[in-house]
């Protein structure tokens, strides 16, 4: 750890030790010789509202203009049993869009759990005075912009006032050039998402689709080692990231498959799920959610 870092938390979890520092760097140690395990989630990407005005062809959530808002008391009954340290990644939908976020996301922070949020790149200019008091107030660690337009001017602005800012592509909608744009930008960090055949991005896949697949594993080998790059777990299958890795390279750099550490939870249906492209899913009247998480494998 250098010495511009500083550790935000740090606990126990199962066989490892978890610490998250300043940065947003992620440790995750064993304790043991066991293979890891874990009590609870690391990580758990929530959608809070299935509503948004943008109506993405590829949007695999289907949210629409008439999507509801979910209920975030009944979600913080569902989180009250995680420790601090444990990270939110919160969406939706448009997560801005909810008349409970401030509140919802203070509460989130009294309890010493983290919250990022994702955002779309064409809500920036929209909600900026909102985004600028939730960076304000601490409510948020990290933002992840979802790249659509790729307006760089505007992108350029919103990292230098939002130094915890990771930038969000999808291999299948976007061209890997959008790799050499984003790492114009000074201290850009990118993370590359897998391409999801679920909701919307069901119809939207088509041998276009195929094609910027292609284009990303095949060019993919020449970004890494130069850029700040990192994947989700479908990006890392659909672009068979583990051939490019020595054994140790990867030992680092593989968080744990899905399910391992990490879930997912709808809380406009009130559902719990192994990741947000999973078809079954688990209703809060069920069990609760360290139930649901110890028992995951019985589900997916």
């Amino acid at each position: 750890m250098t010495t511009t870092e500083s550790i935000l938390h740090s606990y126990k979890n199962g066989n490892c030790k978890v610490t998250l520092c300043s940065n947003g760097t992620k440790i995750r140690e064993t304790l043991d010789n066991n293979p890891p395990w874990a009590r609870h989630p690391e990580s758990i990407d929530v959608k809070i509202t299935n509503f948004c005005d943008l109506a993405c062809p590829y949007c695999h959530e289907n949210s629409t203009l008439g999507g509801k808002p979910g209920d975030l008391n009944r979600l913080l009954s569902i989180l009250k049993p995680l420790p601090a340290g444990v990270e939110l990644a919160i969406g939706g939908g448009n997560p801005l869009s909810h008349p409970e976020l401030i509140p919802f996301l203070t509460k989130v922070r009294d309890r010493g759990l983290v919250s990022n949020l994702t955002v779309n790149e064409r809500h920036l200019k929209p909600y900026e005075f909102l985004l600028s008091t939730l960076s304000r107030k601490g409510l948020v660690k990290g933002i992840g912009v979802s790249v659509t337009g790729t307006n760089l001017p505007l992108l350029k602005q919103f990292l230098e006032n939002n130094p915890h800012t990771v930038f969000h592509v999808i291999a299948g909608v976007h061209s890997p050039e959008v790799l050499s744009d984003l790492s114009a930008l000074e201290n850009s960090k990118t993370l590359v998402l897998g391409y999801k055949t679920f909701g919307r991005g069901i119809q939207y896949y088509s041998d276009k689709t195929k094609q910027l697949l292609t284009e990303w594993y095949r060019t993919i080998p020449s970004f890494l080692g130069k850029i700040h790059l990192s994947f989700d777990n479908l990006a890392v299958e659909q672009l068979n990231i583990r051939r490019l890795l020595t054994n140790a390279g990867w030992s680092k750099f593989y968080m744990g498959d899905d399910g391992t550490f990490t879930m997912y939870i709808d809380a406009v249906e009130g559902t719990y799920a192994k990741t947000s492209r999973s078809i079954k899913r688990t209703s809060f009247k069920e069990m609760d959610l360290i139930t649901y998480f110890r028992n995951l494998p019985k589900f997916t």
